[in-house]
């Protein structure tokens, strides 16, 4: 009976464990997603010329409807303290009663420009969704020390940079409102990657994400979580999540972490470690069937080992999706940016000799724009099924997000890497997409390096700028850099 008890506490134990993990791998998850489809925003506006601009909401609308906790996508755009006035008269276009303003730290809504320094700012130029809630941001820009630290991470790391928990202006400017988002600045540089042309600002509600949490926990109540935002300038509100009930559970403790760019989330959990209503019901008749015959104990015997392992089936079932969905692209199965770069940093360790391909479709808005959204996601699983079909199994194949993919496969030399560099330019030429009983005509524009040693950035940025060279002269080219 002992023994029993005992090993239920054990087994609760271990499941609460997995659990943990489940839901850690989980919340990682939703974050990248988001992170992902703001820089897929901050692509628009890299790649495209400033004649496209105007089309952002509709660019914005198809991200935002892809998540539940992005509610907001701020094009800030870098503008010279002398060319504040021109700019705003562009601005007026869409927005005729937009005034420059920011929001200094601890003091109210100031008009106008107050940097001391006559430093170029970063002003909201346009916002999705223009509602009654989001156009008065238009015209903000920051004033803050913490908004200049970030742009100076921009220049060092060309990464997304994440904020501790904020009040969004969104909800209210009163400094006693509840903090319940944070906010995502992905770069936007030049062609040349030296400066910046603006800020993507993703307006994420943090409170989505851990509503998704608690209500996916399959122990329910048994379960409690805390996570503590580690970052920098999060000391004075730390706490990013707490149940309701934490403080009442005095039972086992789990910390794990996620990290998210340029932060680091501790996760705590408790669980009060007792056994279940059915587990109670279990031992009582055990008990019984001790005091009549012992076929009796081991049936129930046999009903918990089978239940128990049928629960641990299927965290173990659970937990192999969420690893995949957590490096897979959702539209096209293909591996998604964070797990290439992952692949790359393992052969760039083994000091394999490989290549590195990238490639965008030639003029993909305008087959957006022509044939519908539908359509255009169909070029894109089309042209995600001839790499995985053409390359075979031991190519890595990636999109890294929007009409961005990447090739990693072994290679020895730049003679091989030109044949198949072009092989894949004809393939996807002369393979048009075939939608509803028509075609889709489709080419891209396709940049490739050979390994010499470098870095994974400096990798990255090789082959981009093969690929941008692609574009310059005409796009429906191959540029190759040895």
């Amino acid at each position: 009976m002992r023994f029993v008890y005992l090993s239920d506490l054990d087994n609760n134990q271990k499941n609460f464990y997995k659990e943990a993990d489940r839901q850690s791998a989980l919340l990682s998850m939703l974050i990248e997603k988001d992170i992902d489809f703001i820089g897929a925003g901050a692509n628009f506006y890299q790649v495209g010329s400033k004649k496209d601009w105007s089309q952002f909401p509709l660019f914005a609308d198809s991200l935002l409807h892809r998540s539940n906790s992005l509610i907001s996508l701020q094009w800030m755009e870098k503008v010279e303290e002398k060319d504040i006035d021109e700019h705003f008269q562009q601005i007026h276009k869409n927005y005729p009663l937009a005034k420059l303003y920011t929001v200094p730290k601890d003091q109210p809504k100031t008009y106008g420009y107050v940097m001391k320094n006559y430093e170029p700012i970063y002003i909201a130029t346009d916002i999705y969704p223009r509602d009654e809630k989001n156009t008065p941001l238009i015209g903000f820009y920051s004033s803050r020390e913490r908004f200049n630290l970030v742009v100076e991470e921009f220049l060092t790391t060309g990464r997304p940079s994440v904020s501790d928990k904020i009040r969004l202006l969104q909800d209210s400017l009163d400094q006693s409102a509840q903090k319940t988002g944070m906010l995502v600045y992905h770069p936007v540089f030049t062609s040349d990657k030296t400066a910046l042309k603006g800020v993507m600002v993703g307006v994420v509600r943090i409170t989505s994400y851990f509503d998704r949490l608690v209500n996916s926990t399959s122990l329910g109540e048994e379960l409690v979580v805390r996570i503590i935002d580690t970052g920098f300038d999060a000391g004075d509100d730390p706490i990013m999540y707490q149940s309701s009930t934490w403080n009442n559970f005095k039972g086992v403790d789990y910390t794990t972490s996620v990290k998210i760019e340029n932060r680091l989330w501790k996760i705590e959990y408790k669980s009060d470690n007792k056994l279940n209503e059915y587990q109670r019901l279990t031992l009582i008749w055990l008990f019984f069937g001790i005091l009549t015959i012992s076929m009796l104990i081991a049936a129930l015997t046999s009903v918990v080992t089978r239940d128990k392992q049928r629960i641990e089936n299927l965290l173990e079932i659970r937990t192999k999706e969420l690893r995949y969905m957590a490096m897979h692209d959702d539209l096209t199965g293909l591996l998604n940016r964070r797990a290439i770069r992952d692949v790359i940093t393992r052969y760039i360790e083994a000091e394999k000799p490989f290549a590195l391909l990238c490639f965008d479709i030639d003029k993909f808005k305008q087959i957006n724009d022509t044939y519908g959204h539908p359509e255009g996601d169909e070029v894109l699983r089309h042209i995600g099924h001839l790499m995985s079909d053409t390359l075979g199994n031991n190519v890595h194949v990636s999109r890294l997000g929007g009409d961005e993919f990447s090739i990693v496969l072994k290679l020895n030399n730049i003679d091989e890497l030109t044949l198949i560099s072009e092989q894949i330019h004809d393939l996807v030429a002369t393979s048009p997409t075939v939608f509803n009983d028509f075609e889709i005509a489709q080419t891209i524009s396709l940049g490739a390096v050979l390994w010499q040693g470098e870095t994974l950035e400096e990798l990255l940025k090789a082959a981009d700028q093969a690929l941008y060279q692609s574009k310059t002269m005409g796009r429906n080219q191959v540029t190759i850099r040895g």
